[in-house]
């Protein structure tokens, strides 16, 4: 069950790493071309800016496409999956772990079970031994075989105990009384256990469109929000990436990869703020991915007028 969950968790990852890998991409290979002059040679024979983002922005679009359909349509149905998988895991604690010849606490600590023998498929148990409260009034079963099962019509799941008795109360009290029984069942939990109420992220996408709620406007913005990191992240990687040949590219790595922390961080600080009402759905998340632009026209700004002033320098001399 472990490695299903893990396996079901691995798409919120991808959708987050994803815009990150296509950034340190375009970073590092651009990053690369200004360091063995290539990018000034490119320059010189005017390939400008605009020509260089043609190709890399067919490249994020492709790749945030394929982000969109992860995140707006995968992402739910593997979130559902897994509170279903943790809910029916939970809902089978209650045999799986018990043991012949100790006691077991139940998942919601209001029962315990003893048994001498237990099958290996878990759902036979003999000589059992429960003790429950019902109604607040302490219970004690003893039964010579039990099993669990299922209501179909309910769908509420028992333990169902055959040929034992039943102590209801406190020995001594004017109330307390025993009861022989051929068959009897406990109820272990309703069906509202096993379907949970999903939170945001396991709604379809379809569902969310058009939602007043705060949790799912918020939810729905997260979503389209991963493809479009996807295109800011490579509009900011192109002026990020100009470097000297005598530049390093650790501390240029660890500046972007810093960029892109604080850049998600804002976004998910962004989701819980629209979620708090702290923030309207206009402006939502969407102010965060203006930052990202913004920096990136602030350097081709700071480039562009550091030129001539290089230039003017060089003829003073």
């Amino acid at each position: 069950m472990i490695f299903t969950l893990l396996g079901l968790k691995s798409v919120d990852y991808l959708v987050v790493l994803l815009p990150l890998t296509l950034y340190l991409g375009v970073l590092l290979a651009l990053g690369r071309l200004y360091k063995d002059s290539e990018m000034a040679a490119l320059g010189a024979c005017g390939v400008g800016p605009a020509r260089i983002y043609r190709p890399l922005l067919g490249l994020a679009v492709v790749v945030a496409v394929g982000i969109a359909a992860l995140s707006l349509y995968v992402a739910p149905r593997t979130a559902a999956l897994g509170y279903e998988v943790r809910a029916r895991a939970e809902s089978s604690a209650d045999f799986s772990s018990i043991a012949a010849g100790r006691f077991q606490e139940s998942a919601n600590g209001k029962m315990v079970f003893y048994a001498e023998r237990v099958a290996p498929d878990h759902e036979n148990l003999e000589r059992l031994f429960v003790r429950a409260e019902q109604d607040g009034v302490p219970t004690l079963l003893t039964a010579q075989r039990a099993h669990p099962s299922r209501d179909a019509k309910s769908g509420d799941r028992f333990l169902v105990m055959e040929d034992g008795y039943r102590y209801q109360g406190t020995p001594g009290d004017a109330a307390y009384r025993i009861l022989k029984f051929a068959r009897h069942g406990i109820r272990l939990e309703s069906a509202e256990v096993l379907n949970p109420r999903m939170k945001s992220n396991a709604i379809p996408s379809a569902q969310l469109w058009g939602s007043e709620d705060r949790h799912n406007i918020a939810e729905l913005q997260w979503r389209l929000s991963l493809p479009l990191a996807a295109l800011c992240m490579v509009i900011l990687a192109v002026p990020l990436s100009r470097t000297t040949p005598r530049q390093g590219r650790v501390g240029r790595l660890f500046g972007a990869v810093l960029i892109f922390i604080v850049y998600y961080n804002l976004l998910s600080t962004a989701q819980v703020w629209v979620e708090k009402g702290t923030l309207a759905p206009l402006p939502g998340l969407w102010w965060v991915h203006a930052l990202p632009i913004a920096v990136a026209w602030v350097l081709f700004y700071a480039a562009r007028m550091s030129a001539p002033r290089r230039h003017t320098s060089a003829e003073r001399a």
